[in-house]
């Protein structure tokens, strides 16, 4: 497989486990959302975001070698990047609308890997 594919997988790797992440911390935040004094936890994915960036400019040089934090963080993005949102009441609209466009997103991403492998599988069976 070549760097580029390497590339493509680990980003979309990386973009679904985030949107994964998105989902988790809606949910707990709707199911906290009746607890008195509750407060909204967000997830800041700027980090993740940075490496992604720096990948699609490292293989836009040419660069041969995947960045090892780029799949790294595609295991796991950073559990560092959650943060509590103080003051801020969880609203359970913004919740539900937060955790259909995490799915949309994955689902988005999920069919694109479909694509890709089933390229990947012309490409080496030989059948057009």
């Amino acid at each position: 497989m070549s760097a580029g594919n390497d590339l493509t997988l680990q980003a979309v790797r990386l973009a679904m486990s985030m949107s994964q992440l998105r989902a988790d911390f809606a949910s707990q935040n709707i199911a906290q959302a009746s607890t008195p004094g509750a407060q909204a936890a967000r997830v800041d994915f700027a980090s993740s975001q940075g490496l992604l960036e720096q990948a699609i400019d490292a293989h836009g040089r040419g660069a041969a070698e995947l960045p090892l934090a780029l799949s790294q963080a595609a295991l796991r993005p950073a559990s560092s990047e959650h943060r509590e949102a103080p003051g801020t009441p969880i609203n359970l609209d913004e919740e539900v609308a937060d955790m259909a466009s995490a799915n949309l997103k994955y689902s988005a991403l999920t069919e694109s890997l479909n694509r890709h492998f089933g390229l990947m599988r012309l490409a080496i069976s030989g059948r057009n």
